[in-house]
Order: C-alpha cells, then structure tokens, then sequence
C-alpha cells in the first residue's frame, strides 16, 4: 500500500523574527523609562537632593570649571582692566547651595565681594571631585596669565585617591606652552601618566569614507537625531547605565555615605609630594598659598577613618609650614542641619551628605576664609 504524503506547510519566516522585535519593542520601552523618569532627575540632580549649581548672570563671569568656560573668565578679568588677582580652586562644595533660596550666594561669591573692597579680583575654578593632578594642570595653564597674588587651595580628603583626569581639564595641554611648562616642571613625574594621552601629537586626518555604507549611516544618525529624542539621549543613557550599576554594586555590599574610605598609603604619599612641588612652585611665582581642608560634617559619623583623617590634617599644616604658606583648619564650622542629603535615584534613599550645606554654611566658609585673607595682608 502506497503511503499518502501530507504536502509540509509552507514556513511562516517572520515568525522566526518575533524575538528579536519584542526584544527590540521591550529594550526601547525601557530606554524611555530611563530617559523620562530616572536621566533627567539624574541631571538635574547631580550632587545631592535639593543641591543646586550657584548661578550668577550679573556682571563678569568670576566662577569657571575648567577649559570649557575658562576663557570666558579670563577674558572678563581683562575686560575690567586686568586687576590684582586671587584664586580659588576646589571641588563642588564651592559652586552647590543646599535648599538653596533667591538670593543665597555661594562661598566664593562672599569672599569676592569682600576681597574687592581691597582691590583684589577673585577667580574660583571648581570640579566635582576635583583632585591634585587636574590642578596641578590649571595652575600651569591659568597662573602665568593671572599671575595671582594669592591662590586659595581646598585638599579634601577623600579627593586625595582620584586620579584621572577628565577630558575638560586635559584638553588645556593642546596649548603646547601649557605642556611645555608641566613638562619642566619637578613634579611632572608624578603626573605624566595621566595626563599623557593629551599630549599626544594629532593623528593625521584619515581619508574621507565616501562609500554608499558610510553615507547611509550618516543620514540615518542625523535623521534619528532630528526626530528621535531618545537618540538625543543614548550619552545621558549610557552615564546612566554606569550609575546605575556602580549603585546596585554599592547597594549588594552594603557601601554607603558614611561607608569608611580609607586612602591606599602609596597614593597618598605621592599626592603629598604632588602637593608640595605645587606650592613650592606657586611661591617661586610670588603667589601667597592658602591650603585649607573644607569642612567636614561632624554631627554623624562620616566616611573618614579619623586617625588617618587627623593625620592628613598634620601633614598639611607641616607641609605649609615648610614653606611659608598657611593652613586653616575649619572642620567643625557647619552645623550638623545646614548639611545636604545625597539621593540614589535607583532605590530611592536618601543618604547623608558629607560635602554639600546650605548658604548659611557658604556664609561660615566665606568668612573663615576672608578673615585668614586679612590676616595674611590680602
């Protein structure tokens, strides 16, 4: 008996591809979840819950970040007739305000209306953790045209172990007379490394890619980015995913706010050597050197091994010694309700804030610096 043959079903392709589309479907739904609820609360809140950026648009620019608004600083100070000046470098406690109201003003704001009464023109370069490499670069590019009588220098502890150098700051060694000046200098072995990749000669412009491939994916990036707000937001995104895995690894091993952060010796000491070619060289430039540690929280328990933490508070006040420069110790000068709270705005906690506080404590920090000003003759 001759066996009958069922005719196979003709194979429906497109299902093979329901995966990769739901997948696809699933990974743009949650894309612009990110974006919406958890991108833009991460912007606008950068440094801590109800902290703001200190913003200023009356009269010259006096408070920059780095080589993206440095000119503008400078040429402000030339625009007012190229006066005596003072810096002031330190990290985000100088240009944040907690809870901040109209009308509150930031240390640096304080301190340069009251150093202007004495004819003096403050300038304040400030990052988010800021550490001694990135001013040991912004001293080389920006001292020799500000020639400064004084520069106020914050070393905060727990700045100390960064070691990296964002590409803000780097991007002043394409001012080759900058490159050559930290070159010359003793100290530059003990930044070199970091700062090499932006002293690398340009490469030589590759050839034009004129294939079909290239123009099409050209058309298609701009077209995404001209109609697609998410395209727009695939670089907030990417710092997002970052953040996100840094918290949940915090979060798994237990790491938070007032977790203990102690600093690896070795790191410690060569930035201590790092900061003593720098004020060596400052005063060699005639420049008076104010070194203080910023305030630090004293109401909780903070991340601070205190032993190490007094330590580097010795060290400090050794070092100015050595060299004719001044250390202010005014650790305890922010009370404990003037301080900020740091969001993780993946679980939604609140932590304590051990570098952020309120105007009033811009107010305390103001006048402990200007009062040590006056009585080093600034």
């Amino acid at each position: 008996m001759e066996e009958s043959t069922v005719p196979a079903q003709p194979r429906v392709r497109w299902l093979a591809w329901l995966p990769l589309i739901a997948g696809a479907l699933l990974a743009v739904m949650i894309l612009d979840a990110l974006n919406t609820h958890f991108v833009v609360r991460l912007l606008e809140e950068p440094t801590g819950m109800d902290t703001a950026y200190a913003r200023y648009s009356r009269g010259p620019k006096t408070q920059c970040t780095d080589n993206s608004n440095s000119k503008k600083c400078i040429a402000d100070w030339r625009k007012a007739g190229s006066p005596q000046s003072a810096l002031w470098f330190g990290n985000s406690q100088l240009h944040t305000i907690n809870r901040q109201r109209p009308g509150d003003i930031n240390a640096p704001e304080f301190v340069r209306r009251r150093l202007a009464e004495r004819g003096y023109y403050l300038v304040t370069y400030s990052q988010p953790n800021a550490n001694l490499t990135e001013q040991t670069l912004i001293w080389n590019a920006i001292g020799p045209v500000y020639k400064p009588k004084l520069l106020i220098l914050e070393v905060c502890y727990d700045d100390i172990r960064e070691l990296g150098v964002r590409d803000t700051v780097g991007s002043m060694m394409k001012d080759r007379t900058v490159t050559a000046r930290l070159q010359s200098q003793p100290y530059w072995p003990l930044i070199a490394k970091p700062l090499m990749t932006f002293n690398a000669p340009a490469k030589t412009e590759a050839k034009k890619d004129v294939s079909l491939q290239a123009y099409v994916e050209k058309e298609l990036t701009e077209s995404l980015a001209d109609n697609w707000p998410l395209w727009k937001a695939r670089e907030g995104l990417r710092g997002a995913l970052g953040y996100a895995i840094h918290v949940t690894r915090n979060s798994v091993l237990g790491i938070h706010s007032t977790s203990k952060r102690p600093v690896n010796p070795g790191v410690y000491r060569d930035r201590l050597r790092l900061l003593e070619g720098m004020v060596q060289d400052m005063q060699a430039q005639g420049t008076g050197v104010l070194l203080y540690a910023p305030p630090y929280r004293q109401d909780i328990d903070g991340p601070y091994p205190m032993a190490d933490y007094r330590a580097f508070k010795r060290d400090l006040a050794a070092l100015a010694a050595r060299y004719g420069a001044t250390f202010l110790d005014i650790d305890p000068i922010v009370p404990g309700p003037e301080w900020g709270t740091v969001p993780d705005l993946l679980f939604g906690l609140k932590e304590p804030d051990f570098m952020h506080f309120t105007a009033v404590g811009h107010a305390r920090l103001g006048e402990a610096i200007d009062k040590e000003t006056q009585r080093m003759g600034y």
